[in-house]
């Protein structure tokens, strides 16, 4: 039995040491947080088969989203968002390599309109840019909302407009619509929930904001996104209905 236990352990020695000859490979997994916890269950088992061989930088906005398995095998590391004045900078760099004419005060408009999210900066940089023609963007440019902005905005005024299961379908409609055009479940529900709380009395809006976190919750640990959002869309109503006929009687 001992001598069977040498050999194993002499076996996976010359494994790691051949592994190693091999140098380590480093790998960088983006908005882990977004994968299924069938996907990151996979992920975990994949850590754990290579972790003579590779490294991964798993990177996301919400580590609660993760399964506690995976969690448990990575050292956190928080890295604060970008502030505004480093955006602009960033952009103000992209500008000049893309030979890009962006006058400071647009550079610090589209940072403020970022939200502090590098990516939505660079976007908001790209439709500027195509607005424009590729030419020096003016000092007074005005900038574009984003389309999936606006339908979202459109589809908050309908709901707000009228509550009824016509409406419900419509608004069911939109959703799967932006879902098809890849725009996270998450952040169409943080956008929707945002418009829809423009219109609303301070003593409906903690209700709203308590049903949106209970199904952003369920986005997290649920598969089919289109139900959790229209489920959201019909307790809004439903919310909304009674505030109304509790105003008006």
């Amino acid at each position: 039995h001992n001598h069977n236990h040498n050999d194993n352990h002499n076996h996976n020695h010359n494994q790691q040491e051949r592994a190693s000859d091999c140098g380590i490979k480093v790998v960088v997994l983006n908005q882990v947080d977004r994968m299924t916890r069938q996907a990151q269950a996979a992920l975990r088992r994949t850590m754990e088969k290579y972790a003579a061989t590779c490294r991964l930088i798993l990177c996301c906005d919400s580590p609660s989203q993760l399964i506690a398995p995976l969690r448990s095998r990575c050292l956190g590391i928080r890295v604060a968002a970008p502030t505004e004045d480093e955006i602009a900078r960033i952009l103000t760099t992209v500008a000049t390599r893309e030979d890009l004419g962006l006058p400071h005060p647009v550079a610090v408009q589209l940072a403020r309109e970022s939200d502090r999210n590098l990516r939505k900066a660079l976007l908001l940089l790209e439709a500027a840019s195509v607005q424009c023609g590729g030419n020096a963007i003016p000092a007074r440019h005005h900038l574009p909302t984003a389309d999936w902005e606006v339908y979202i905005r459109q589809l908050a005024t309908g709901i707000a407009r009228e509550q009824s299961p016509r409406t419900l379908l419509i608004a069911r409609d939109k959703l799967y619509e932006l879902l098809v055009n890849c725009i996270p479940a998450s952040t169409i529900l943080k956008h929707l929930t945002g418009e829809l709380l423009n219109n609303l009395d301070d003593s409906v809006k903690l209700e709203v904001i308590e049903w949106a976190a209970f199904y952003e919750h369920r986005l997290a640990t649920g598969s089919k996104d289109i139900f959790h959002l229209e489920a959201f869309v019909a307790k809004f109503m439903a919310i909304y209905k009674n505030y109304l006929n509790e105003l008006f009687g």
